[in-house]
Order: C-alpha cells, then sequence, then structure tokens
C-alpha cells in the first residue's frame, strides 16, 4: 500500500515538474525582446509594523527574479511610527534601487 502511495506521489510530482517546464518554455517564447519602461514595486506601510523587514526584503527578492534593468522598490510611508522608519531606512541604505517616500511625493517618483 505504501508503495502504491510513493508512486503516485512520483507521478504527481513528475506532471507538476513537466507542467512547470512547458509553463517555463512558453513564458521564455512570449517574452518582450524590447522592454522600455520601469517597473516600480510600492508597498505601502503604516503605523507599526512587525513585518515591515520582511515585506520589504521580499519585494527585493521578488524584483531580483524580474527581468529588465529599471526596477524600484517603492516603500510608501502611510505614518510608519520612528522604529519602522529606521528598519525601512536600514534596507533602503543597503539595496539600491529602494526608495522611502509619503504619498504625495509619489507621483513625483512614478513621473521619473
Amino acid at each position: 500500500m505504501l508503495e502504491i502511495i510513493g508512486k503516485l506521489f512520483f507521478v504527481f510530482l513528475a506532471i507538476l515538474g513537466a507542467v512547470e517546464i512547458v509553463r517555463s518554455f512558453i513564458a521564455w517564447l512570449l517574452r518582450p525582446t524590447h522592454h522600455a519602461g520601469k517597473l516600480y514595486l510600492v508597498i505601502p506601510i503604516e503605523g507599526h509594523d512587525e513585518e515591515a523587514e520582511m515585506l520589504l526584503e521580499s519585494g527585493i527578492e521578488k524584483l531580483k527574479w524580474i527581468r529588465g534593468e529599471e526596477k524600484t522598490l517603492v516603500c510608501l510611508d502611510k505614518g510608519m511610527d520612528e522604529e519602522t522608519g529606521k528598519v525601512c531606512g536600514i534596507i533602503a541604505n543597503r539595496n539600491p534601487g529602494v526608495v522611502i517616500c509619503k504619498p504625495e511625493e509619489l507621483a513625483n517618483i512614478l513621473a521619473e
């Protein structure tokens, strides 16, 4: 019985892997040859957010996986407290392409 379950699990993983290979190949075929423009990932943070560091680091990693040179992570300060602001400032200083701004400044950053 355990052997049958193991074989079914293996078949499931094999099918899942084959689907992922096909998906990756199709995405590669359909990729744009010329990328014009800039990609912005906006993460709004307000108040005291214990997960601010994790949110920003996750956003940075997501941007690393996306093709293109002009990528910016925008940390939108919607009233962060001092501690959260310090954490976001440290992450912004450590990583190029991370910007901290207020909602009023967001339109200027996106217009650049």
